[in-house]
């Protein structure tokens, strides 16, 4: 088996009968003889042919032309392999789509006509060549390439004679028309009609009238046609007007959207705002309430009391409180706690001067916080409103001078008691007692300094008051009590009166 020998068709190899393998040049022969021959070829150029052809068809036929060369159409054989039918160079007819791929023996053909024309006949051929040959043969006489297989060979037998079967009834079809047309040329040669027209008067008479209606339809239909243009052209006209309208209305839309939501973005900025001037509105309000039931006095000086521990832990009394600050309650409460709270008192008092119109006349009252003084007005004496726990000789003489400005500061609040009790206040005179240097029976000056101490240095100095003996000092304290517990009573009173005018005043404010 030859390996390049493959189907020409389906492309698998192939095995030669060897009723082909054996093939003589007799056979080859007379199977060349039975092929059809190809057709001669023509003598007019291809311009000419394109003239020949109707006008409507030369347009086709032209660029058909030019995209098919005819040169490139044929395939020309030697005489050798027509086996002398046809002669050398003569056009073979054009092969189908199949024979795009040819074999390998195909394309040695196309070289073998120089060769064959140039050199002189040769002695027969083998029965192989013979074989290729015959396929060649075949390949330029019929539509597909060869050789085959079986099953190809079985497919284009049924192609062929599938076309033989239409070509028959097309042929069938010819004879039957042309047995008509020759029936009814005789039948109208023998008939009077001298006008020479096919068919019979019948015949042209419904043809006839036929065309009439035909024409008749025709003409009702064009005036049906221009009246639909019309009425296309009045619509075409509607729809440009209603196309330009809804541009109109389009562009009126976006101007009301854009419109619309720049109103919105301020409705909501105004809402927004009003919202915010609501809430703003409620808590000027509220804070208004709140700044009317509120007295400034009441808020800048808050005055309590506090219990006072003694040694074994027990409460035995109470020390009155400004601001969170112990007045009084001494040795349990430091000096410096003592003059921030006498700051606060002294302060209190003359604002309260300031507040009800109250002018002091022999005092005047310098609120410096721990270390606060009064002044007298007549002379230039001044009094340190603080005192130390420190018993240097300085130390002492200024716990005097607080003494005395102790003395001063509570004859500042006799004389805003008594401005209270002139001008009619509610807080002025009623249950308070103050005398000289006691406040409703205690006195206001330091231990130790008004009263006999026991302190040595104070003796020594002549600070202190008359040195008694030690039993009158004992009698004395037992009928009027711890001298510091009664100075820290001393310094509650004053504390009460001045609650009681900040109390008065602030709900006399409230009502006004």
């Amino acid at each position: 088996m030859d390996d390049s020998l493959v189907c020409q068709r389906c492309h698998q190899p192939l095995l030669r009968d060897t009723s082909v393998t054996s093939l003589t040049q007799s056979q080859y022969g007379l199977i060349a003889g039975t092929l059809p021959a190809p057709a001669p070829p023509s003598s007019l150029q291809p311009a000419q042919k394109l003239q020949a052809l109707p006008p409507a068809s030369r347009p086709a036929a032209a660029a058909w032309s030019g995209a098919n060369p005819i040169a490139e159409s044929y395939v020309f054989l030697p005489d050798a392999l027509g086996g002398g039918h046809g002669r050398a160079g003569s056009p073979a007819p054009p092969r189908s789509a199949s024979s795009v791929a040819p074999s390998s023996a195909s394309t040695s053909r196309a070289g073998s006509p120089a060769l064959l024309a140039t050199e002189p006949p040769a002695a027969p051929p083998a029965q192989p060549a013979l074989a290729a040959k015959l396929d060649a043969l075949l390949s330029s006489r019929t539509a597909i390439d060869h050789p085959l297989c079986t099953e190809c060979t079985g497919l284009f037998q049924a192609e062929l004679q599938r076309e033989l079967e239409e070509l028959t009834r097309e042929r069938d079809a010819y004879i039957n028309f042309e047995r008509g047309l020759r029936k009814r040329a005789d039948a109208d040669s023998l008939g009077d009609d001298s006008t020479g027209l096919v068919g019979t008067s019948d015949e042209w008479d419904a043809l006839l009238a036929r065309k009439q209606e035909l024409e008749d339809e025709e003409h009702a239909l064009r005036l049906s046609l221009q009246e639909r243009e019309t009425e296309l052209a009045a619509v075409k006209e509607d729809e440009e007007r209603v196309r330009v309208e809804e541009a109109a209305v389009e562009r009126e839309e976006s101007e009301f959207l854009t419109s619309h939501a720049s109103l919105s973005g301020q409705l909501s900025h105004l809402a927004n705002t009003l919202s915010s001037a609501k809430t703003q509105l409620l808590l000027s309000t509220y804070l208004l309430q709140h700044l009317e039931n509120t007295n400034v006095y009441n808020d800048a000086f808050q005055i309590g009391h506090a219990p006072l521990p003694d040694s074994n832990g027990k409460s035995s009394v109470s020390v009155g409180t400004i601001n969170g600050l112990r007045l009084g309650g001494r040795p349990a409460v430091d000096w410096e706690e003592i003059n921030a709270a006498w700051g606060l008192v002294a302060l209190c008092i003359d604002r309260l001067a300031v507040k009800v119109g109250c002018t002091f006349e022999t005092y005047k009252i310098v609120p410096l916080g721990s270390f606060s003084r009064i002044e007298e007005i007549p002379g230039k004496g001044v009094y340190e409103l603080y005192a130390s726990s420190d018993i240097s000789p300085a130390r002492l003489l200024q716990n005097r001078r607080f003494s005395y400005a102790l003395v001063a500061l509570l004859d500042c609040l006799r004389q805003l008691v008594d401005y209270g009790y002139r001008n009619g206040r509610a807080w002025g005179g009623a249950g308070i007692e103050i005398s000289k240097d006691k406040i409703n029976g205690h006195s206001i000056r330091l231990p130790g300094i008004a009263s006999g101490m026991t302190l040595g240095s104070m003796s020594l100095m002549g600070l202190g008051g008359s040195s008694s003996a030690p039993g009158t000092d004992h009698e004395t304290k037992s009928k009027e009590g711890n001298p510091d517990e009664q100075w820290t009573r001393a310094c509650r009173n004053v504390l009460g009166v001045l609650k009681r005018i900040l109390v008065v005043e602030s709900e006399a404010d409230r009502s006004a």
